[in-house]
């Protein structure tokens, strides 16, 4: 079986790397060629065409940063739907829209492709360690087909019903991690303010209801060694709570605290924090209490 992987980025890379170590012959593309150098060096293909492998490859995998780079890889004039061979299955772990899955696998079955909504969870520590949680949504028998390279990639694997439930799940998940990410941030601040040593803190409340997922690793990760260089941009978190946004708009569900905590990322960002790790949230908290 010959499979593409496209992004090859701080997710895409280490899950590519994955495929390559459980036997699979996998291709790259990547848009900094750097990144498909590391790659080759691995064991990975490179070399061919998104055009070649559109007409070559049996599953085609992307994992790309934004919506529109996605919509652009798969609908667009030079995309893999125009110029890939029927009875191709197309696999997006990408973060976008339900809207934007639906639109594509539409267009991918009308050309005769299979297409999967596959989100992930789990950062990049899961996706060198192939531990990421991956919410798939699409044909159940397509899923049963790709299951097996599934689980080179991750250990917690759903399939979540219809193309667009697994993008669903994702930014319900990223809606909490927004949350969890403020929260954690106002309280290490406020701990600073009172003189409270943050280890200690850890300590307490890891064993207390306050404990989190996000809290534990944007404080061991990040805080606690004073470095912000990202495993997720806060960027990224930004561009999922948008899109969280508009699908509670898009329903007219109300979202008080994640449309506020939208906002103060969205803030973060002007003030130069987008490019670091989203636990420098801390850092931006701090900066604002200092004002």
């Amino acid at each position: 079986m010959k499979l593409a992987f496209i992004g090859l980025g701080n997710m895409g890379l280490p899950m590519a790397r994955n495929l390559v170590k459980a036997g699979y012959e996998v291709y790259g593309i990547n848009r900094s060629k750097g990144r498909e150098e590391s790659f080759a060096e691995f064991g990975g293909k490179v070399g061919l065409s998104l055009k070649e492998l559109a007409q070559q490859a049996d599953v085609i995998m992307t994992c790309l940063p934004m919506p529109a780079d996605v919509e652009q890889m798969f609908l667009g004039p030079e995309g893999i739907v125009s110029n890939g061979r029927k009875g191709l299955t197309l696999i997006d772990f990408s973060t976008v829209s339900p809207d934007l899955c639906v639109k594509i696998a539409t267009a991918a079955e009308q050309a005769g492709m299979n297409f999967l909504d596959a989100p992930v969870s789990g950062g990049t520590v899961g996706a060198e360690q192939a531990t990421l949680s991956i919410m798939v949504g699409g044909s159940k028998p397509v899923f049963d087909q790709v299951l097996p390279i599934l689980e080179k990639l991750g250990k917690n694997i759903y399939h979540v019903g219809e193309v667009g439930n697994g993008t669903v799940v994702k930014l319900l998940n990223q809606l909490m991690v927004g949350i969890h990410t403020q929260a954690a941030s106002e309280a290490m601040t406020l701990a600073d303010k009172m003189g409270l040593p943050k280890d200690m803190l850890h300590r307490i409340l890891s064993n207390s209801f306050a404990q989190s997922r996000i809290y534990d690793r944007h404080y061991t990760q990040f805080v606690e060694k004073d470095t912000f260089q990202p495993g997720f941009a806060l960027n990224l978190l930004h561009k999922d709570l948008v899109l969280v946004k508009k699908m509670a708009d898009d329903i007219g569900a109300a979202l008080p605290i994640g449309a506020h905590v939208e906002q103060l990322i969205d803030t973060a960002k002007t003030k130069g924090f987008g490019e670091k790790d989203m636990s420098a949230m801390y850092l931006y908290m701090n900066e604002k209490n200092e004002q």
